[in-house]
């Protein structure tokens, strides 16, 4: 029997053989495949994941676990982190702000390449910061006071011998000790007076440490105690290395670590205590770090050794019994680390450029790596902005060393600094097809507010009524926040200053979009700037984007064979065309299960596609008994 069928004629070239079919046009179907599939929340919270409105969302609340991720949704990133940051501050848990202003507290000297440290008197209390700048040596007690009003007092010469270029200062809270290295012997004199310091002993150290109550010093190689008279402790430490030199001391929880470094390589070394006399033994190398990275300085805080290198940031973990460090990864986004100071549960940290840098021991992103970001930056003093070589706290601010331009500390007034960035880095949806970003939104925090429109439920109440009832706030946070947009093709928009709870469409603030649209990922950037009053300024407390999921477009195609032994070609007209029905089944079977890629021709239009499904209806068994007749339909899946 020949089958009528109405005419449309489909091609399938499978493995460069032409396969021509009718098909039964009533039941022919072509759509374009969901782009997304059903979801269910399995999660024990509602969240982002709950929500089911075609848009994919992202959003962010928290950022205290600090930078160093580039792509915030990647499947082991963490939400609370960020790429980088600059004049923010994210330690308030669940908000990021600007950080507090930095102005120079040198007022009209010239200091450059100083030593700085702050001291706390045993008596009083009160903190003293010293300044040595070539041979003078200078203190202040008001150095938190606006640059023009810091009170400098100048020590004088020492009282025998020739002023020299200082090494190092340091204080056991009664008396500063004075270093000069090679040049002269040490001098010392009260906390807080002027007058000429007297010598202290016949040594020539480099630098001299008070640590855990004991006066330390280092001569190059040589590293002893010192008995406060400027005279080696008898029997206590006083060793040599073969070679390298010593730079820093600090105390341990049941003795002393000395860092040192030798060929380029730094390595640290454990001083016990002899348990009846009292006196420190020979160092004991304890741990080297990696070929080629040496230690400029080392503090222990909080259990923990910290160490400033030519790589980065170190933290070591302490063993309390036998004295061994154990150090974690070095944190190098900041580069070289010239100085430390720790205070609550912060280390700060001082790079290049002028830039202070503060870790969190309180929150780790791995073993012995803390939560860090980028802290107080130099305002500079006239010259380009220098190495970061001190760093002090004092009365909960911060104090520090740019080289090229002398001492910076926090404004006197609280100020803010005028703008800041933080940059969320790169947000994919931990996908690879192409996105559209479509809104943006922001949330600030209640005293951010600086301005509001109150809607009431009565027009007519004042305030104070007994009945009066408030129903709205409008409001705008104090200064402004912007919102930087940028695609694969390093294309960026900012939009227009962002309002509180306000969802707006990603767009410049002229209005031009983002060029192309289209991206697999999109780094996010908000733009911070203080308040008209300067000690005002934008508290963010949370930020949320949508997009559309954009990748390309699979079209599955249902086409219904009639598969006879005849059938007509052209609704019955015209010669039949004869078929093998089993051959043609087996031969789209086996394309199926090999996933041969197959050009699919209708008409004018060509696509290539994957059989995805192949079902055989039959009708009746072929007259020669050899296999079914009937309508065989393939499930087609275009290939993008």
């Amino acid at each position: 029997m020949v089958h009528k069928a109405e005419r449309l004629p489909v091609t399938l070239t499978i493995n460069d053989t032409e396969r021509k079919y009718n098909i039964d046009i009533e039941q022919y179907r072509r759509t374009a495949v969901p782009l997304l599939r059903e979801q269910r929340d399995t999660s024990d919270e509602a969240g982002e994941q709950s929500i089911n409105n075609q848009f994919w969302l992202r959003s962010q609340t928290d950022w205290n676990l600090g930078s160093g991720q580039q792509f915030f949704d990647k499947a082991k990133s963490d939400r609370s982190r960020f790429s980088s940051s600059s004049g923010i501050d994210v330690w308030t848990e669940g908000q990021f702000s600007l950080l507090p202003l930095s102005e120079t507290k040198n007022n009209a000297l010239s200091l450059t390449n100083v030593i700085m440290k702050v001291f706390r008197k045993v008596n009083g209390g009160a903190d003293y910061m010293y300044v040595a700048s070539g041979s003078a040596l200078y203190y202040a007690t008001n150095f938190s006071a606006a640059d023009g009003s810091v009170t400098w007092n100048t020590m004088s010469a020492p009282a025998s011998g020739s002023a020299e270029t200082i090494t190092d200062i340091t204080s056991d809270g009664t008396n500063v000790y004075i270093a000069y290295g090679s040049a002269r012997v040490p001098t010392k004199q009260t906390l807080g007076l002027t007058t000429a310091p007297t010598n202290h002993g016949s040594l020539n150290p480099d630098y001299l440490r008070v640590v855990s109550g004991r006066l330390f010093g280092i001569d190059g190689k040589n590293i002893y105690e010192d008995n406060g008279s400027g005279v080696k402790v008898s029997g206590s430490l006083d060793s040599t290395l073969l070679d390298g030199e010593w730079v820093a001391v600090s105390a341990g929880p049941a003795g002393f670590y000395a860092a040192s470094n030798t060929a380029g390589t730094g390595a640290i070394s454990y001083i016990s205590i002899g348990e009846t006399d009292g006196l420190l033994n020979e160092p004991q190398q304890v741990t080297e770090l990696p070929r080629g990275e040496e230690i400029n300085e080392m503090i222990s805080y909080a259990g923990f050794v910290a160490l400033a290198t030519t790589k980065g940031l170190r933290l070591g973990a302490i063993d309390t019994n036998r004295g061994s460090i154990t150090y974690g990864p070095v944190i190098e986004d900041a580069g070289e680390v010239h100085c430390l100071t720790a205070d609550q549960r912060f280390i700060w940290f001082g790079g290049s450029l002028g830039k202070l840098y503060r870790a969190d021991l309180s929150r780790f992103t791995e073993t012995l790596v803390p939560a860090w970001a980028s802290d107080m930056l130099s305002v500079g003093d006239g010259n380009s902005l220098g190495n970061v070589t001190y760093v002090a706290r004092s009365g909960g601010k911060t104090f520090f060393v740019d080289a090229g331009n002398g001492v910076q500390g926090e404004q006197s007034l609280g100020h803010l600094v005028a703008s800041g960035t933080l940059t969320i880095g790169d947000i994919k949806w931990n996908s690879q097809f192409n996105k559209v970003l479509q809104t943006l939104e922001i949330r600030s925090a209640p005293d951010s507010v600086v301005s509001a429109v109150r809607t009431w439920a009565d027009a007519n109440v004042a305030w104070g009524d007994p009945d009066e009832f408030w129903v709205g706030q409008t409001a705008t946070v104090g200064g402004s926040v912007t919102a930087t947009v940028t695609n694969d093709n390093n294309n960026s928009i900012t939009t227009a200053a962002l309002a509180n709870k306000t969802k707006v469409n990603v767009a410049a603030s002229d209005g031009t979009e983002l060029v192309p649209k289209l991206s697999e990922s999109f780094r996010l950037q908000f733009n911070l700037t203080r308040d008209s009053v300067a000690t005002a300024g934008p508290v963010i407390e949370s930020w949320r984007v949508e997009a559309f999921a954009a990748p390309t477009r699979v079209d599955e195609i249902i086409i219904p064979i009639i598969l006879k032994s005849r059938v007509a070609t052209s609704r019955g007209m015209g010669s039949a065309t004869a078929y093998n029905t089993k051959d043609e089944y087996e031969a789209l079977r086996s394309a199926m299960v090999n996933k041969d890629i197959v050009t699919y021709q209708e008409g004018s239009r060509s696509d290539s596609v994957v059989i995805d499904q192949v079902q055989m209806s039959a009708e009746k068994l072929s007259d020669d008994g050899n296999w079914w007749e009937g309508t065989c339909t393939l499930r087609l899946l275009t290939v993008p």
